[in-house]
C-alpha cells in the first residue's frame, strides 16, 4: 500500500509542474421511466404489491484536459434522482507510467457480476426487487485511491488494478470542507436473520479495505479476470476475518455472447455463533443480438449461504432472468421477468417481477 501512495504522489507532483491546456466539459445520462409488477405466492414470506410506475434519472459531468507532456487528467460526477451528488473520482492518466484515481464512492474492482450478460443492462438481482443476495464487497462502496497500469503494456492485454480505501465508512466524503464522519468500522458478528449483512457493505467487517484486480483477452472474443479483496484494521475476537473474491470469463462469438463468473466469500463470525460462515455464488448467461436494433438473454444467479454450524440447514439462493430490448437511436424499449427463489437465504420464499423499461441516453 505504501508503493501506491509513493506512485500517487509522484504522479500528482508531476501533474503540478506542467502546464495544461483547457479542458472540456461534457455531460452524458439517461432517464428511465419503468412499470414494475411484483408477486408471491410462496409459502414463505408472500408478497403482493401495487403495480409500481416511476422515472428515474442519471447524468454524469465529466471535464478533463491534457498537460503539456502529454499527460491528461480528468474530474467526473454523477448527479441521479432530485440532483443528488455523488459517484465521483479525480484521475491523473500518465499513458505510460498507468493511471491513478481518487473515488468517492465508486472505482470498484469486483468481477462477480462480470458472469452476467443482459439484454436490458440490469441483472435480475438488479431489477426492482430487493432480493438481499450478498455478492463480492466492493471498494466502491468507499473513498479509495488506485492504481491501474497502461493499456499494452503487458502481452494478451493483461491488466492489474489495486484500490485502497483508508476507511469503510460508505459515502463519507472527507475533503477538508466536509469532515463528517470518524473511521468507525470494526468487525462484529453477522446475524442469522435472512439476509446476510447489506449487499455490497463494507463497514463492521474491518476499517481499511483493500481490492485487487487483473483481467486478460488472449483470444479474439474471450476476456477472463479474477479479483481479490480483504479487510485490515479489525478489533475483537471475531474467529474468521472477512476476505473474498471471484473470477469471470466471457466469450463473444459472431452475434452471440456468452458469461460465466464465480464468487468466494468469508465473512467475518465470532467463534461460537450461529451465524453464517460463508457466501458463494455463481453466474451465468448468453445474450443474442437478434440484429442491429434487437437483442435477447438469459441469465442464472446463484448464492448459497453456509452456516458456522451445521445444526442449521444452508439455503441456496436463484434468480433467473429472461430480458429483451429494443433500441433505435437514443430510445430502448425493454422488458425482463424475473423469478427470485429463497429470497433473502429463507426457503420457499420466492418472488417474481415483471420490469418495463422506456430510456432515453443523451
Amino acid at each position: 500500500m505504501k508503493n501506491i501512495l509513493k506512485t500517487a504522489v509522484v504522479l500528482f507532483t508531476a501533474l503540478s509542474f506542467s502546464f495544461a491546456n483547457a479542458g472540456e466539459l461534457t455531460i452524458t445520462g439517461n432517464a428511465k421511466a419503468s412499470y414494475l409488477i411484483v408477486s408471491s405466492d410462496s409459502t414463505a414470506g408472500a408478497q403482493e404489491q401495487p403495480n409500481s410506475l416511476g422515472v428515474a434519472n442519471e447524468f454524469t459531468l465529466s471535464a478533463g484536459g491534457e498537460l503539456d507532456n502529454g499527460m491528461t487528467f480528468g474530474y467526473n460526477i454523477d448527479i441521479d434522482g432530485d440532483t443528488t451528488q455523488d459517484d465521483g473520482s479525480l484521475f491523473l492518466d500518465t499513458g505510460s507510467l498507468g493511471k491513478v484515481m481518487i473515488s468517492i464512492s465508486e472505482g470498484g474492482l469486483e468481477t462477480g457480476k462480470k458472469g452476467i450478460h443482459s439484454a436490458t443492462g440490469d441483472r435480475g438481482s438488479d431489477s426492482g426487487f430487493n432480493e438481499s443476495m450478498f455478492e463480492e464487497w466492493s471498494v466502491g462502496d468507499a473513498n479509495n485511491v488506485s492504481y491501474h497500469t497502461p493499456a499494452d503494456l503487458l502481452p494478451f492485454g493483461i491488466k492489474g488494478s489495486i484500490a485502497y480505501a483508508p476507511s469503510t465508512v460508505a459515502d463519507a466524503n472527507q475533503s477538508v470542507n466536509n469532515l463528517v464522519a470518524a473511521n468507525t468500522g470494526i468487525i462484529t458478528a453477522a446475524n442469522d436473520t435472512g439476509a446476510v449483512y447489506t449487499t455490497g457493505s463494507l463497514a463492521n467487517n474491518g476499517r481499511t479495505f483493500t481490492q485487487y484486480a487483473v483481467s486478460a483477452a488472449p483470444l479474439d472474443g474471450l476476456a477472463i479476470g479474477a479479483s481479490f479483496g480483504e479487510f485490515g484494521g479489525s478489533a475483537g475476537d471475531t474467529g474468521q476475518g472477512a476476505e473474498g473474491g471471484a473470477w469471470y470469463a466471457s466469450y463473444a462469438i459472431g452475434n452471440a455472447k456468452l458469461g460465466y463468473s464465480k464468487s468466494y466469500v468469508a465473512l467475518a463470525t465470532a467463534r461460537t455463533a450461529a451465524t453464517y460462515e460463508s457466501v458463494f455464488g455463481h453466474k451465468y448467461s448468453a445474450l443474442v443480438a437478434v440484429n442491429d436494433d434487437l437483442s435477447i438473454s438469459y441469465g442464472v444467479e446463484k448464492s448459497t449461504a453456509t452456516h458456522m454450524l451445521n445444526t442449521t440447514d444452508d439455503v441456496e439462493q436463484e434468480v433467473t432472468q429472461i430480458a429483451a430490448a429494443y433500441t433505435t437511436g437514443g430510445l430502448t424499449l425493454a422488458v425482463s421477468m424475473n423469478d427470485y427463489e429463497n429470497v433473502a437465504y429463507t426457503a420457499n420464499k420466492d418472488v417474481t417481477s415483471t420490469v418495463f423499461n422506456v430510456s432515453m441516453a443523451f
